[in-house]
């Protein structure tokens, strides 16, 4: 997969005909998966060069209306998902007012069809862009007749009668639905980020923990413990999360800190990914030390029965 950064990159890139989609893609859900599949089937049909254009930061963010402070995925995280879909080359656009500004028209000609040769484009059902948004479905169709490219619009994908919709995840991983955001993924939510020093609670507790430092901008879950997976350079463990304030200690700010099964050894990586798996239950503050070490005790027991009926299951 070939990644090109800007319209500088893009002008000299001198693609030879194209099959494309665009959005933002926070998320990659299943709604996205299956865009990216008609992406993919249109261009082994028309024998045409597979790209998904998409923008950084997020448009949200620059224009500056309501919108996601939070989002699903980072932009590095996003190509880790998009990086096994099968699609030949992601263009990634400095989002920023310039752009904003350019009219849907101006925008699929000079870069759409000027600079990527496209022939063909692809979108999902609700898909909008260009300046105040009017480059829509009934508009594209119409060009596409004017400028001799295939054009096709991917329906909505629904679960439990919803629109798959990277806002609508976002407010499932708030509210604490996880297993309906897991579904609407199509993946284990995770957490990608540095590891850093911590207070040293959770080892004086007997629970040694690796803390986390997510990027701003980050969607966090609902707070409380999840079960879940770490992984590191070296390997991957099992574990529980906190993610939230140390109520007990009176510390209210938000810390993400993993406890690792069976581990007594060194992690020598500086990053980490932790992927949740199940949401056990949310903060509490304890009255003392040792009735937050009694509950700790007994999510841990909670949790490693969960995976061993998961093992059992499978």
């Amino acid at each position: 997969m070939k990644v090109i950064y800007g319209l500088t990159e893009l002008e000299a890139a001198q693609f030879t005909n194209t099959a494309v989609t665009l959005g933002t893609f926070d998320g990659v859900h299943v709604g996205h998966r299956k865009i990216i599949a008609t992406l993919l089937e249109v261009s082994r049909e028309r024998n045409l060069h597979s790209v998904l254009v998409t923008f950084d930061p997020h448009p949200q963010v620059v224009l500056g209306k309501r919108g996601p402070t939070e989002l699903l995925t980072t932009l590095e995280e996003k190509l880790e998902l998009l990086e096994t879909s099968g699609i030949e080359t992601i263009v990634i656009l400095d989002f920023n007012r310039q752009l904003a500004s350019f009219p849907p028209e101006t925008f699929v000609r000079d870069i759409l069809l000027d600079d990527m040769n496209m022939k063909a484009l692809v979108i999902g059902y609700d898909h909008a862009f260009g300046k105040d948004r009017v480059g829509n479905k009934e508009l594209l169709s119409r060009m596409s007749k004017n400028n001799d490219f295939y054009f096709t619009v991917v329906p909505e994908f629904r679960i439990n009668n919803q629109n798959v919709k990277s806002t609508i995840i976002r407010e499932l991983l708030k509210t604490g639905e996880f297993e309906l955001a897991k579904r609407a993924l199509g993946y284990n939510y995770f957490l990608t980020g540095k590891i850093v020093k911590g207070h040293g609670i959770g080892k004086s507790l007997g629970y040694p923990t690796v803390n986390l430092a997510v990027p701003p901008g980050k969607l966090l879950p609902k707070e409380g413990v999840y079960s879940a997976i770490a992984r590191f350079e070296d390997g991957a463990y099992m574990g529980m999360i906190y993610i939230g304030a140390r109520l007990t200690f009176n510390d209210l700010a938000l810390s993400v800190e993993m406890n690792l099964f069976e581990f007594t050894g060194h992690i020598d990586s500086d990053h980490a990914t932790v992927e949740l798996l199940d949401y056990i239950r949310p903060p509490e503050k304890f009255e003392s030390k040792e009735k937050l070490i009694e509950q700790m005790k007994n999510d841990e027991i909670e949790i490693k029965k969960r995976m061993l009926n998961k093992e059992a299951v499978s």
